[in-house]
């Protein structure tokens, strides 16, 4: 049995994956951006493994979808514009700018999900929802609390 078969007939259910699927390849395409900008490779490890992170939850949303039979929202890169591409674009990028880029993915991705946690999808929908959720909460804690970005200013 499918564990997501139940979806088929909820459009809401549907528009959200679709809309946490575009928004999970945006922020993938900001931790790409931001990559580029960093000279420092454990910075830049650490910035991987949360694009990884990101990655992981589109494939997961996508597979729900394809399981589904709905198609998978196409990735034609027209997220790749705006204020936080143009500051990871603009040189000389500072750390500052950098990080402050990547709070405000992380701040848009994670509201996308809070919003849809509180509309109490059933399960097991609802627990990969919280379980992203808690991972972009994480996330949005280690660029807060740390300082990477001061010490690769030299």
């Amino acid at each position: 049995m499918r564990r997501f078969e139940h979806l088929k007939g909820s459009e809401a259910a549907l528009s959200a994956l679709e809309e946490l699927v575009r928004a999970g390849r945006r922020s993938v395409a900001v931790y790409r951006a931001a990559e580029r900008r960093i000279d420092d490779h454990r910075v830049r490890a650490a910035l991987v493994q949360l694009r990884r992170d990101h990655r992981r939850h589109v494939q997961e949303l996508s597979s729900i979808l394809a399981e589904i039979g709905r198609p998978v929202v196409a990735w034609h890169g027209i997220a790749t514009t705006g204020p936080l591409f143009d500051a990871l674009r603009e040189a000389p990028s500072t750390p500052e700018t950098i990080v402050d880029a990547l709070k405000q993915a992380e701040s848009e991705l994670r509201a996308v999900y809070a919003q849809h946690v509180e509309r109490n999808f059933v399960e097991p929908l609802r627990a990969a929802l919280v379980r992203h959720l808690r991972e972009e909460e994480a996330h949005l804690a280690w660029l807060d609390g740390s300082r990477w970005w001061q010490r690769t200013v030299a």
